[in-house]
């Protein structure tokens, strides 16, 4: 009995974080204010139709990423995210 308090007493401090750890993770964490990647530039795309966008448009390394499209999970700052919806429009531009 003692042995599972103990255990578990070290899984809830393991599961805690000081000021230390939630700064550290709010650093890495992507912000919404963050334009790294310029879609500032292309938010006036968001409603439109995705059908005749010109991929040429956007930054080198760029992503249209259209409704069933397999795409990595890595966040990269510096690229550009298109999100068509199911209707076919731009449903949204973001870094990442």
């Amino acid at each position: 009995m003692k042995r599972l308090l103990l255990a578990s007493l070290f899984a809830l401090a393991a599961c805690q974080s000081g000021p230390s750890g939630s700064q550290h993770a709010s650093a890495n964490a992507p912000s919404n204010t963050d334009d790294t990647c310029g879609s500032a530039k292309f938010s006036h795309l968001e409603g439109t139709s995705g059908e005749n966008l010109n991929e040429s448009m956007f930054p080198a390394g760029s992503r249209v990423l259209r409704p069933g499209m397999v795409m990595t999970m890595d966040y990269r700052g510096d690229r550009l995210n298109v999100v068509i919806d199911e209707a076919g429009k731009v449903d949204r531009v973001y870094c990442g």
